[in-house]
């Protein structure tokens, strides 16, 4: 019996430790399962700050800051999407990983319905019906914040492995406050603000006047040209704008001595972000006299900010 006993032990005590050894794996499968949402959870609600920055200043901001941030919101929430493409490697985290493929799903939804909209908004001012788009992006961001807040209690069950890390909280929806129809609204008045560059629209600016011979600063502080007889003047222009402009008409005119000299040019259309500089024909000019000179752009169509149209400089040439 004592012969038979010994086995007996020996092969119980090795199913236990199977047993608990497989338990301790699955536990830190769902730990590790755990600690990646916890991860993009983090990343997520930096996201959701970065929203809630950005919609109160749409009436100030460009359409460059405007899509940078929302396009690292739609990176954040992408990982998350791709995460909860697949199903949970053990059984117990099903229930986990259903909240948050709901939760991202909706985040998805709404992040990508309401910055197409809020753009759709400024480039077409003339829609009544982009209120109502912008409405279901932002009831989508809330359900997701929902989801998940339902999620985080999930994870707080007993039977639930604590993570290393409390799971923190995400929230997408860009306001504390009002309901959706008057946020909307007041998100689709700010797109189209007259203050900001959100709508696609060409910009052109006179950037700088260039002279030669090229002129320099006195001690003085005042703009100088060695002595010469004639200034030859150049004008830089840039399409600071998001889209092409429009060609257009440069003006340029020089006050001082005898009288005003005016001379205009045909500017070219411009890419984003693309520049030009146009030279005009030499001007007569007389030493120890007070000019300035005036670059001016005439633009029919649309431009984003009319005020950078003009530039004008000071000067004097100095005596031989």
């Amino acid at each position: 019996m004592g012969r038979l006993l010994v086995p007996l032990l020996i092969t119980v005590a090795l199913i236990v430790a199977v047993v608990v050894t497989a338990a301790g794996e699955e536990t830190r499968t769902e730990l590790e399962y755990l600690d990646e949402i916890r991860a993009q959870a983090t990343a997520l609600a930096r996201s959701g700050a970065g929203i809630r920055q950005i919609m109160p200043r749409l009436r100030e901001i460009g359409r460059d800051e405007f899509t940078t941030v929302m396009d690292s919101v739609a990176n954040d929430v992408d990982v998350a999407l791709s995460f909860v493409g697949s199903e949970p490697p053990v059984d117990s985290l099903i229930p986990i990983w259903s909240l948050y493929r709901q939760a991202v799903r909706s985040w998805d939804s709404g992040v990508s319905t309401l910055s197409s909209a809020v753009l759709h908004a400024a480039d077409q001012p003339d829609d009544a019906t982009v209120a109502n788009v912008i409405g279901d992006g932002l009831a989508d961001l809330r359900a997701g914040d929902e989801l998940f807040d339902v999620l985080r209690s999930e994870v707080e069950r007993e039977e639930v492995p604590d993570p290393i890390t409390p799971l923190t909280d995400v929230n997408l929806y860009p306001s504390e406050s009002g309901g959706l129809a008057s946020l909307a609204s007041t998100y689709v008045a700010a797109a189209r603000a007259s203050t900001n560059n959100l709508g696609l629209l060409p910009g052109l600016k006179v950037s700088q006047i260039l002279a030669a011979p090229e002129w320099d600063v006195s001690v003085e502080d005042q703009v100088v040209i060695p002595f010469t007889e004639t200034v030859v003047f150049s004008v830089v222009v840039t399409n600071v704008g998001n889209i092409a402009s429009e060609p257009g008409t440069l003006s340029i005119e020089l006050v001082g001595g005898e009288g005003p000299v005016r001379a205009t040019a045909q500017v070219r259309a411009l890419d984003p972000n693309g520049q030009t500089t146009i030279e005009f024909e030499p001007m007569d000019v007389a030493p120890d006299i007070a000019y300035q000179v005036t670059g001016e752009l005439i633009v029919d169509g649309p431009d984003s900010d009319p005020a950078d149209n003009r530039l004008s400089t000071t000067f004097t040439v100095n005596a031989a």
